[in-house]
């Protein structure tokens, strides 16, 4: 029970370094050393895997993704597109608080790292109109960003979880879809209910208004299908749209000046890297694989297990596809006992998106956090009761369809 023990002690530090406010970025080099010192790795083997971690092909090309994702949308910003978008949407849609979100719900139907970091720009303009805090804008673009991911078969977690248990994904789509619905539920209840009703303040055409938003939108469109559709790497595609469109702007000198200033955050790069190192570590030491030794399904509550070894993986690695990974295969004889048990991959998934969704490591939710500068304590406090709002509902569904 050693590794479940020091994982145990390196979340807590994390926590606590967070509550008092530690930069995230030093919060998980502090927990990528203190994973070293715990599974006992030799400073060789140490540093190794801190140079290999910062040149790896995966850091090096999500650090240029998430550079041209600040560029992208700084640029957008300053060519009026963003204004634009909202101006349209809120014609449309008439009611603000929708419009302010919409672009966060658009964009997380597209899979990338640091997605978030798009419709971040798009939530700042539709908030505008509303007294928000930085805490209230993250959580709000957060949420809404990753509402589709328990069921949208383009991600990743679900592919796998297809994968390694057989189950054709358009059945766990259906079987899951129910998360979805209750997700938007709990963004409507926990974010939006809260902001007061603002009617908008001028109606132009629909049709008018349809052609503007088409407009500020051409090239989001673009990179949605080019990534969805055909399937084109995500740093490749940033680098032609920004190139493309950053070739259609005419803005002022000194505008160009500050999209250069927004989009080269060194706190955000060291973070990127820091996220990285910290994973590389916890993979080469060994430490997220010792949980399947660990949590051997002999003597552990099944209601635990299928809880517990999901949730802990996702919340230190902050991706779907590795608690997936590393979780179902133990848990596969219960999924399949009697026949597929949708109900018992269903809970799993969810325990160990619930995770994911309260990670300090999640890229998402660490880089929108500083796009708006908020405070983590703050956020928090906005995102766990949705997030155990959500649980509990699989928790039902667990006990009912089991």
């Amino acid at each position: 029970m050693l590794p479940i023990l020091y994982l145990s002690i390196i979340v807590t530090v994390i926590i606590i370094l967070i509550k008092f406010r530690v930069d995230i970025g030093v919060v998980l080099f502090i927990g990528a050393i203190l994973t070293a010192i715990l599974f006992r790795t030799g400073i060789k083997s140490f540093f190794l895997t801190l140079i290999n971690s910062i040149i790896s092909p995966a850091t090096l090309s999500l650090v240029g993704t998430v550079i041209l994702i600040m560029y992208f949308g700084a640029l957008l910003e300053k060519r009026g597109d963003l204004s634009k978008m909202v101006d349209s949407l809120r014609s449309l849609i008439q009611d603000n608080r929708l419009t302010m979100v919409i672009p966060s719900a658009m964009m997380g139907l597209l899979p990338m790292p640091g997605g978030a970091l798009i419709s971040a720009p798009m939530l700042k303009e539709g908030a505008k109109e509303f007294n928000l805090s930085p805490a209230d804008k993250t959580f709000l673009n957060y949420w809404f960003r990753h509402i589709w991911e328990y069921f949208w078969p383009l991600y990743p977690g679900l592919i796998v979880a297809s994968t390694i248990t057989a189950v054709p994904i358009f059945l766990l789509a259906r079987f899951m879809f129910p998360l979805t619905v209750v997700a938007i539920l709990a963004g409507l209840v926990f974010g939006l209910k809260r902001i007061p009703f603002v009617p908008p303040s001028f109606s132009s055409k629909k049709i008018t208004a349809l052609k503007n938003l088409i407009l500020s939108i051409w090239h989001i469109l673009i990179i949605i299908s080019l990534v969805l559709a055909f399937k084109f790497n995500v740093l490749y595609v940033m680098a032609g749209i920004s190139l493309l469109v950053s070739l259609l702007t005419r803005i002022k000198k000194n505008d160009w000046k500050e999209v250069v200033k927004q989009t080269f955050s060194y706190k955000t790069i060291i973070l990127l890297f820091s996220v990285m190192f910290f994973k590389a570590m916890l993979i080469d030491t060994g430490a997220i694989n010792s949980i399947k030794e660990v949590l051997k399904p002999e003597g552990i509550s099944l209601w635990f297990l299928l809880f517990i070894a999901p949730f802990l993986v996702g919340f230190l690695t902050g991706v779907n596809h590795a608690y997936v990974g590393v979780a179902f295969p133990i848990l596969l004889p219960f999924f399949l006992q009697n026949g597929v048990n949708l109900a018992y991959i269903m809970f799993a998934y969810a325990s160990g998106f619930a995770g994911i969704l309260l990670s300090p490591v999640h890229l998402c939710l660490v880089l929108t956090k500083e796009y708006f500068k908020a405070d983590f304590n703050q956020i928090y406090r906005r995102i766990v009761p949705p997030v155990i709002f959500v649980w509990l509902f699989s928790v039902l569904m667990f006990f009912l369809y089991k």
